[in-house]
């Protein structure tokens, strides 16, 4: 929203995949939440792009940003619960934020593209478009089964009992310098082991959404960790650290299940856990924990509705 002295202000969520990893960008079906850490942005005309930002590379990610909006040179101030590197995609959520407060008046779709674009560019990892889509058109109490093909997407309702935490596994990587743009063409030529991950995974996103209108809590969990040993074993993105942690979530009390989450090669871990339960999740794993509830997106209210997924 903007003010008569030019100064403007956005603010966007950061986001948890539930499942469907590493199949957005090969036109998969997947399961991301907004959830309730958000970034948010002030800024105003300057006269050469200018963030103050702890997300790495910054002012290339609103550089890149301006560039697809077709906005003139901004200086941005930021202030995130997000923390970089912590697996509910700050780069998204910053990039949202900056298009909500430029052009609040978008699609959130063609500003989820926007965005993804933008980081596409400011980066040089071809990433997907799940994460911009669920920071932009999310909505609190409910996950969003999107097609990452078609766009059609539809909301899924997500159970108050449950809360998701996200651990930190103290292994952390650039994208850039991993094999992530690998492991997608791999996928993309249809190698067999990273093939079978697509399709099993793809398989469990819809049996997730199942057990959800259920609320079938055990089988969200083993649908869990089977979608760790698929991430592990068939498409190798995991580590032996990140290994060790998840299988000490999936001993705590209160946890139904956990996974490696994002793009892998360290990072975060994902647990679904009873409410209430963080306390023992955190000894479990002596590993930092960061617990969440769903959110509304930065263009929700502007776009309701979606179509059936």
């Amino acid at each position: 929203m903007e003010s008569n002295a030019g100064t403007w202000h956005g603010r966007a969520p950061g986001r948890v995949n539930l499942i469907g990893e590493h199949v957005d960008y090969l036109g998969g079906v997947v399961l991301p939440a907004a959830v309730n850490r958000h970034t948010e942005v002030t800024g105003r005309p300057s006269a050469e792009w200018a963030v103050e930002s702890r997300v790495k590379g910054g002012v290339a990610y609103l550089r890149a940003i301006g560039e697809e909006l077709g906005v003139q040179p901004q200086g941005v101030r930021v202030r995130s619960e997000i923390p970089s590197g912590s697996g509910l995609s700050s780069s998204a959520a910053l990039l949202v934020a900056v298009a909500s407060g430029l052009k609040p008046e978008m699609d959130g779709r063609e500003a989820a593209l926007a965005c993804q674009r933008a980081e596409q560019r400011a980066t040089g990892v071809q990433v997907g478009v799940m994460d911009q889509f669920a920071s932009a058109l999310g909505r609190r109490g409910h996950a969003l089964l999107l097609d990452c093909g078609t766009l059609e997407y539809r909301m899924v309702p997500f159970p108050d009992e449950l809360d998701i935490a996200v651990i930190d596994s103290g292994e952390h990587r650039s994208l850039a310098r991993t094999p992530y743009n690998q492991r997608r063409r791999e996928a993309e030529a249809g190698q067999p082991n990273r093939r079978r991950h697509v399709d099993s995974e793809i398989a469990r996103v819809h049996a997730f959404v199942d057990a959800l209108e259920r609320d079938d809590f055990t089988r969200l969990g083993n649908l869990l960790k089977e979608s760790h040993r698929s991430l592990r074993d068939d498409f190798e993105v995991s580590t032996p650290h990140v290994d060790a942690l998840v299988e000490k979530a999936w001993a705590a009390k209160g946890c139904f299940g956990a996974r490696i989450m994002g793009a892998g090669f360290g990072g975060s871990i994902l647990a679904l856990i009873e409410r209430g339960s963080e306390a023992a999740l955190k000894a479990a794993v002596e590993q930092p924990v960061i617990v969440c509830s769903t959110a509304d997106g930065a263009f929700a209210r502007a776009n309701e509705g979606g179509r059936a997924a």
